[in-house]
């Protein structure tokens, strides 16, 4: 078996699997940015998406995005890593590679995080990170490419 895949699967999601609306408002974000080619910045991706968490005493809520704080980011990571984990295990790439930061146009720590827990990367500066990411990126565009009426996190015939 894939490795990849059950280190993925052994992932306890905490907040991905609880809100479907705003799972599938991030879905529709990156499938955009894949039919289109190009990648979506974590701010548009999450701007006005509520989050409706019912382990999250706060909810529901919407990311500032002039000013996100950790726990923010904690949870769109998981949202993203639980994306990755159903495009992987359907079509063999990571669907989160397609969102970037803003300022540099790269992956966040939370991706490279993802990476090390996979066990892809030794650490989080690793010049293997870089590449993982540029493959994926490839492989998302070309999935699109080819499967424009399909979603790559729905089974489809």
């Amino acid at each position: 078996m894939d490795r990849t895949l059950e280190r993925f699967r052994a992932i306890n999601w905490r907040f991905a699997d609880r809100d479907p609306d705003a799972l599938g408002k991030l879905q529709t974000g990156i499938d955009q940015a894949g039919k289109e080619r190009s990648l979506i910045t974590y701010s548009e991706l999450v701007r006005d998406v509520e989050f409706n968490l019912p382990n999250v005493k706060r909810s529901p809520f919407k990311i500032d995005v002039g000013n996100w704080i950790d726990f923010e980011r904690t949870v769109v990571g998981d949202f993203l890593g639980y994306i990755s984990l159903r495009s992987y295990e359907r079509h063999g790439f990571f669907a989160s590679a397609l969102v970037v930061g803003k300022m540099d146009g790269s992956p966040g720590w939370g991706f490279y995080s993802l990476l090390k827990d996979l066990q892809l990367i030794p650490r989080l500066q690793s010049e293997r990170a870089l590449d993982i990411w540029a493959e994926h990126v490839a492989k998302a565009h070309t999935w699109y490419a080819h499967h424009p009426d399909r979603l790559p996190s729905r089974r489809n015939p």
